[in-house]
């Protein structure tokens, strides 16, 4: 794998995940300083700025979203799932999250989020790289 990485520049793997990083935690974050606090505790909550920076949010995490899920794929997505499963099973059990601190929780489910994002993003990279492989996109909407 080491090899596969090989000419790969570890900060466009870097800058990728900073990139789901900022559109994740500008979105929601417990410590109130977010879009969501924004529009949640704005005087107007119908105001034109409002209104499109909840919608900017909300795009771009589904865009997020669609990109990781085509790079992932179903069986990666329930790979990571899985990974992160145990990982939130360990953070648990360490006490590094738990039921007692909801905040603790909202953390960790934040920076879950943002790593699949950031997997999913630099997973067309990485799987170039592992396989020799190019990753394209099938278009099923288009008529040959």
């Amino acid at each position: 794998m080491i090899k596969a990485l090989k000419g790969t520049s570890p900060g466009v793997l870097v800058t990728r995940m900073l990139a789901a990083a900022v559109v994740v935690f500008s979105s929601y974050n417990p410590t109130g300083n977010s879009v969501f606090h924004w529009i949640k505790n704005h005087e107007t909550p119908t105001d034109a700025w409002v209104v499109l920076g909840g919608i900017v949010a909300v795009l771009l995490n589904i865009a997020l979203l669609i990109a990781a899920w085509k790079a992932l794929g179903k069986l990666g997505t329930l790979i990571v799932a899985i990974f992160f499963a145990a990982l939130s099973y360990l953070a648990y059990q360490e006490g590094w999250a738990g039921t007692e601190n909801p905040e603790s929780i909202q953390w960790l489910a934040l920076i879950l989020y943002t790593v699949f994002l950031g997997i999913g993003l630099a997973g067309a990279i990485l799987w170039r790289r592992a396989t020799g492989q190019i990753v394209t996109d099938e278009a099923d909407d288009l008529d040959a």
